[in-house]
């Protein structure tokens, strides 16, 4: 994960991040379901700011971080976020319309993540 920032971004950066999001119609469906959003520098910094917002174990943040890494091609880094969303999803018995939704999104980045992964 990335290292504590000492400068962490002002109300006034967040809220102009969030409308960003807002002004992009379905942004949240487009980045979890579809896997198409315009803007993939604009979901990794959601990401982000969703992991400075939402209590710790919370995968939202980190699933799109992880899928927004892979579009900007930081594959070191949606690997990692990958891998804690994944260690965060064992042992889980419920599952109700978020699980099912960021299982869908995991398990579609683990198989596109191995498929890029360099051979021995």
């Amino acid at each position: 994960m990335p290292a504590h920032d000492p400068n962490p971004p002002s109300s006034s950066q967040d809220g102009d991040l969030l409308a960003r999001v807002t002004d992009h119609e379905d942004f949240f469906g487009s980045v979890l379901c579809r896997d198409s959003v315009e803007d993939w520098g604009l979901a990794r910094d959601l990401g982000e700011f969703l992991l400075r917002i939402l209590p710790d174990p919370e995968m939202m943040g980190h699933a799109i971080l992880a899928r927004a890494c892979r579009h900007l091609g930081e594959t070191a880094r949606a690997r990692q976020e990958l891998e804690w969303c994944l260690s965060q999803m064992e042992g889980r018995d419920t599952k109700g319309p978020e699980e099912e939704i960021l299982s869908a999104l995991l398990e579609k980045e683990r198989r596109l993540l191995l498929h890029d992964q360099p051979g021995p």
